[in-house]
């Protein structure tokens, strides 16, 4: 595993948690003291640049691996090592998760090509009162089986993606559990398309945004014979290349 596919695999809280670093999950960054300063850093557990680091006070980054041989004394392979071992101890969520907010159809959730009637089917929609995902459109996720896991939030003002703690969205493909394996399934990385191909009729899955496959969504999407991606052109060449070693047909198109 090389170093870019390592810093896609390494849960970023696991991680800090095993080289002794106290952290908290904000969307999509862990908060941490920065080795240097002390002061408040940034790292990113999703997404792009994921596992990178920053610290706006004393203007020091890096990576999770050169952070860990620094705390730990050790060497590369051996932090890898390390960080990849901590991240088999990442669990799925396995009871219901019993929250239900009140949702709201909107005018941006309609601008955006989504129709009031797949909203109330797929629970999507604003969240009514003051919660953690007020401002956003949040999306109910539901696993492999159905199960209802969380709700994953889209900031209406920037886009930004907001979640709950105990959610880890490398572990889900979203609209998995509607899937018939017998029929072509599309995937894409954008939730809003994702829903609009499904109300269109067909089958389609989604990735949360991250700009890659993680490995147990990989696993998932396996289970499908014809698997068509319609995402970013600048995504298309890293999604092959993670794609070159499987024995399933995949296409790409626009």
């Amino acid at each position: 595993m090389n170093y870019r596919e390592t810093l896609q695999a390494v849960d970023t809280e696991k991680a800090l948690s095993v080289i002794g670093i106290n952290s908290t999950l904000q969307g999509a960054y862990v908060k941490f003291n920065c080795p240097e300063c002390e002061q408040q850093a940034l790292i990113k557990a999703y997404g792009e640049k994921k596992n990178l680091w920053y610290c706006p006070k004393c203007k020091k980054s890096g990576h999770i691996i050169s952070l860990t041989m620094t705390k730990k004394n050790i060497q590369w392979e051996e932090a890898k090592d390390l960080l990849l071992k901590a991240r088999n101890g990442v669990k799925k969520i396995t009871e219901e998760f019993n929250l239900k907010y009140d949702l709201q159809y909107n005018d941006f959730i309609k601008d955006k090509g989504l129709s009031e009637d797949i909203c109330k089917f797929l629970e999507i929609g604003t969240p009514k009162g003051k919660t953690m995902l007020s401002g956003c459109v949040a999306f109910l996720v539901r696993d492999e089986v159905g199960m209802r896991v969380a709700y994953f939030g889209i900031k209406m003002k920037d886009e930004k993606h907001v979640f709950h703690k105990s959610f880890n969205p490398e572990q889900y493909l979203y609209g998995f559990q509607n899937l018939d394996f017998a029929y072509d399934v599309y995937f894409t990385t954008d939730l809003f398309e994702c829903i609009k191909h499904i109300e269109n009729g067909f089958q389609c899955v989604c990735n949360f945004g991250l700009p890659y496959i993680s490995n147990e969504q990989m696993e998932l999407l396996e289970k499908a014979e014809r698997v068509t991606f319609s995402i970013r052109d600048e995504l298309v060449k890293p999604f092959a290349l993670q794609l070159t070693q499987r024995q399933k047909f995949y296409r790409f198109i626009k």
